[in-house]
């Protein structure tokens, strides 16, 4: 997986930007403020459909444009593709215009474009993930795997929807005191269908990131105790089995869903846990712990991408080396495919390991200056 050129037209803080990008090491170096975080940025929003930062696609269009575009020209199994997204800024009136996708000028659904660039990314905010509400780390999970099936996509956003219209008629039995009807069985059944196999998917891919996360954890401090599980009550080995775990685990919480008017059951209650001695990590890891944690959960994530997809994934490194000392940060790089892609930014060329100075290439940027 290579991305040779990267494109941009009005995106975040560039009018224009063309930049020709080596399969090696690629460091954009510059001043906090000039830019360098919006072109990792505009690379994950392309592979993954989402940006670290933005919550919104009118963020991401620089100020006074209506409309942004993020192109990549990248090479996947000897095949060049340019893979592009148009993203919008809605006009005072008008109708709010969705974000398109493009691969080699065609338009596609997203579904269609989402994966072909894989990436793993860090990012400063990366750092929070394990002291985050759960959520967060079942985003991460879903994005991980997301990359690699698509079915896994569309069954979390489907998902999604049946929790909404399961709650709300939770909500409208209860404040009717009614007595549950065929329509609940009907969601409690699409709640246990999609839940068993969202539920599974991450459990098997806990399981196999397992093992190089361990060995990253060691080389790194020499921790010998430190894992990860996939914290989940149900029970079972396949769909059918999970299925009739989670339709028991909602009968057991019937009543207290009907009076919280929530549902108490499913992937989206579950957790990737992190402990250290069988105790919770976050509750006393220190922040370079955690940072470490999470170094060990990403290059985790690149064997495990690399090893499903055939492909080793581009990485994207925002300011990844800035708070780790000099043995760490090598010990990091060492642990990197050495096959991989990376593009990584630093505020200062000093804070580039010397061996990595010498092979990367070096990109100045500046807010005068676009690279």
């Amino acid at each position: 997986m290579r991305v040779h050129r990267l494109l941009l037209d009005d995106f975040r803080s560039y009018d224009r930007a063309d930049i020709a990008l080596s399969p090696g090491f690629t460091a954009f170096v510059g001043p906090n403020g000039a830019g360098k975080t919006n072109l990792l940025e505009a690379i994950h929003v392309l592979a993954r459909g989402e940006s670290p930062r933005a919550h919104d696609d009118a963020e991401m269009v620089r100020w006074g444009a209506t409309m942004a575009r993020a192109a990549a020209e990248c090479v996947r199994d000897d095949r060049l593709a340019r893979i592009e997204t148009l993203l919008f800024s809605p006009v005072q009136g008008e109708r709010r215009r969705p974000r398109r996708y493009l691969v080699d000028g065609a338009g596609k659904r997203a579904e269609d474009v989402l994966g072909r660039i894989v990436v793993v990314a860090f990012f400063p905010e990366d750092v929070d993930l394990l002291t985050e509400a759960p959520s967060a780390r079942r985003r991460y999970l879903d994005a991980m795997i997301g990359q690699v099936e698509r079915r896994h996509r569309a069954d979390t956003r489907e998902h999604q929807r049946v929790v909404e219209q399961r709650n709300a008629l939770l909500r409208a039995l209860r404040d009717e005191q009614a007595e549950p009807d065929h329509q609940l069985d009907f969601w409690d059944g699409e709640l246990c269908r999609l839940g068993a196999a969202i539920s599974l998917r991450r459990m098997r891919a806990v399981h196999e990131i397992r093992h190089p996360f361990r060995e990253a954890i060691e080389r790194w401090s020499g921790e010998h105790l430190v894992d990860v599980a996939y914290a989940t009550p149900a029970e079972g080995e396949t769909e059918a089995e999970r299925a009739s775990s989670y339709q028991r685990l909602v009968e057991e919480k019937r009543e207290k869903e009907m009076w919280q008017g929530t549902t108490l059951v499913g992937p989206h209650r579950e957790d990737l846990a992190v402990t250290s001695s069988g105790r919770d990590l976050p509750s006393f890891a220190s922040r370079g712990e955690q940072r470490s944690v999470v170094l060990a959960l990403k290059v985790a994530e690149a064997t495990w991408l690399r090893e499903r997809t055939g492909t080793t994934p581009v990485l994207l490194l925002d300011d990844v080396l800035s708070e780790l000392d000099p043995e760490r940060r090598q010990r990091l790089l060492d642990a990197l495919p050495s096959d991989a892609q990376a593009l990584l930014t630093s505020a200062l060329p000093a804070g580039l390991p010397s061996r990595l100075a010498e092979g990367a290439t070096v990109v100045p940027v500046s807010r005068e200056r676009s690279p």
